[in-house]
């Protein structure tokens, strides 16, 4: 477990891994990956000329926090952390956790119209205090188009003015992350499942092209299991020729991971993106858990 010398804060990481030589000098030569929600706040560090991970902070809440709490906290951890504090990243690339997002296809996306794709996924007006984004997949020829609150943009950009600085919804990580690892398992269908507490991500592919991706609130594993069949089931995809993988908060004893196995037969728990590499101080670290964080890293990579 690292020591580092942190002025007084208030928010306790609940992990904290990283290499002790990683000092402020190497700050200007690293990318720092921030994983933003209403439940965990995790940030990583990795060494560009290497692509290696070598440091990982996990900040996890018991409750739903509002925007105004998720922000508090933040400040905080910013603001009383030595290296966070830094605005001298090479890069800095935000993930944002939520319900309001979007892809629409590259070839009718017009810039000018962003905010009225996500009313429409939303199905009703994006709120005042949100600023509407969106970013490019080439990989998958779509646009994302999401929100984050206007008063953590507007903190962000100031905080990082010296660095070149991104931001994501977490569903292209999450994407990108699962088109790379159906490459490497040689699989014609498969089915990535990105579970966090009574929310789950769906992204489906096939012959390694993006066939859906969504977000889905769920309360038991019965109704996991449920959802999932019955996507497939519109897609016309039987659940025997299906390669899942189980992301995030999971294990091989979770309740849902058992259900999930009563219905597809090839089911695993996926691991962390092989593109990157992993200090001996990160190794151990459960890759699947921060599958999204980790590939923030190479949406742009």
């Amino acid at each position: 477990m690292a020591q580092i010398e942190n002025q007084a804060i208030e928010v306790i990481p609940t992990l904290l891994v990283g290499d002790n030589s990683f000092d402020a000098d190497a700050i200007p030569f690293c990318t720092l990956c921030i994983e933003v929600d209403d439940r965990r706040i995790r940030f990583c560090i990795v060494r560009d000329e290497k692509m290696e991970c070598i440091w990982l902070e996990d900040y996890n809440f018991d409750v739903v926090l509002s925007q105004e709490e998720v922000f508090d906290r933040l400040k905080k951890i910013f603001t009383g952390h030595l290296l966070w504090s830094s605005n001298h990243w090479k890069n800095v690339r935000i993930a944002i956790n939520s319900h309001a997002f979007s892809l629409i296809p590259s070839l009718i996306f017009e810039k000018d119209s962003a905010p009225s794709y996500l009313e429409f996924a939303l199905g009703h007006p994006v709120n005042d205090d949100e600023r509407v984004l969106y970013h490019e997949l080439p990989l998958v020829h779509a646009n994302n188009v999401f929100s984050i609150p206007k008063v953590w943009y507007n903190w962000m950009v100031t905080h990082f003015e010296s660095s070149d600085l991104s931001f994501y919804h977490l569903t292209s990580p999450l994407i990108i992350g699962a088109l790379v690892s159906h490459a490497e398992h040689q699989e014609i269908k498969v089915v990535s499942v990105f579970l966090e507490k009574g929310y789950f991500t769906l992204v489906v592919t096939e012959s390694e092209q993006l066939i859906l991706c969504n977000r889905f609130k769920f309360s038991q594993p019965q109704e996991l299991a449920y959802i999932i069949l019955f996507a497939l089931n519109e897609l016309n995809f039987s659940p025997e020729e299906m390669k899942v993988l189980c992301y995030g908060e999971v294990s091989l004893l979770a309740d849902n991971y058992i259900e999930l196995g009563r219905f597809f037969p090839n089911i695993q728990i996926g691991t962390g993106p092989t593109t990157l590499r992993y200090s001996t101080h990160c190794g151990d670290i459960p890759g699947h858990r921060y599958f999204g964080l980790f590939n923030t890293y190479l949406v742009s990579s």
